[in-house]
């Protein structure tokens, strides 16, 4: 994880059938493209959707199976990292996918996502064009990409405890189904192709007839307390002393503790940006939805800097 930087571009294929085929039909060694949006977190598009995913729990068979590149000027990174996390929640287009194997068949391009488009729209958004065409690319044009850098080094061999942590149970998949099945059950309401939560605002604003009855799809999800049952499951994050009681050696403590800092001081900012354009949503809509994100984002802010605190604590006693 020291090794890599927000924006970098991960190219990885594995040993099933289905990685083989995108390999075979594309003339690539790749079959996958991630984006790493920082502090162990990634982005990217598989047969669920748009989620995120932690890079502790991404395991290959072989060497040969990643490839990391970094972008040559990173005042692009940021804005494809935003990108990329509002496209959360979208579905995977299987027949866009395969359309990038015959530029003949390209037509007017869905508003799904898969796995290299993502990758490639989130830096035109950002102004980099990463590839000809970012709406119909694959691994190999992004590997073969001029804007980028091979980075070495990225790669070990896990331990047996580091694999067992991979193949957990993830939270952040409970995440992904959540998210999934809140904008499923509101397109099956309205009958409106939304995909993620911006288009899902932007629905709202624009039909603030089904402000009531979408609110209450996502209250019911269990969307709204994710956040305690992270708390339950990770009680030293939040809690010093607990973090201080872990059976560890000091300097790795410390060491973990400063990624926590900086891991949970991003956080913050990223949520009190959200908090931020919430507000300005209510300063102009009178709508349950805002108000319900804003008590949201107002719990995952003090989660965050119990997070902080923590970690704090421990740096500065070890």
């Amino acid at each position: 994880m020291e090794k890599l930087k927000a924006g970098d571009i991960i190219l990885t294929a594995q040993l099933g059938a289905v990685s083989k085929a995108v390999r075979l039909a594309t003339s690539s060694k790749f079959s996958h493209a991630i984006l790493y949006v920082g502090d162990g977190s990634y982005i990217h598009s598989d047969s669920q959707g748009v989620h995120s995913n932690n890079i502790q729990r991404l395991l290959v068979e072989r060497e040969e199976h990643v490839e990391v590149r970094r972008i040559k000027n990173d005042a692009y990174v940021a804005n494809a990292c935003m990108f990329s996390r509002s496209q959360i929640g979208k579905e995977y287009s299987v027949k866009d996918a395969i359309s990038t194997k015959n530029p003949l068949s390209k037509k007017r391009k869905s508003n799904r996502q898969f796995c290299s488009r993502l990758v490639a729209q989130a830096y035109e958004y950002s102004g980099l064009k990463l590839v000809d065409n970012v709406d119909y690319c694959t691994p190999k044009n992004l590997q073969n990409s001029l804007h980028t850098d091979i980075i070495f080094g990225c790669l070990r061999k896990a331990s047996d405890k580091e694999v067992e942590f991979a193949n957990s149970p993830n939270p952040l998949q409970r995440q992904a189904e959540i998210t999934n099945s809140i904008l499923s059950g509101v397109r099956e309401l309205t009958g409106s192709d939304v995909q993620g939560f911006e288009d899902l605002e932007k629905f709202i604003i624009n039909s603030p007839s089904y402000d009531t009855a979408i609110t209450g799809i996502v209250e019911r999800s269990g969307y709204l307390t994710m956040w305690e049952h992270e708390i339950h499951q990770n009680p030293w994050r939040y809690d010093g002393e607990i973090f201080m009681s872990l059976d560890i050696e000091p300097s790795y403590k410390k060491e973990r503790a400063e990624l926590e800092l900086n891991s949970a001081i991003n956080q913050v900012k990223l949520y009190r940006h959200n908090y931020e354009m919430c507000q300005r949503l209510g300063c102009h809509y009178s709508l349950r939805y805002v108000e319900m994100k804003l008590i949201l984002y107002r719990n995952l802010i003090n989660q965050m800097n119990k997070r902080v605190d923590a970690a704090k604590y421990v740096i500065k006693h070890t």
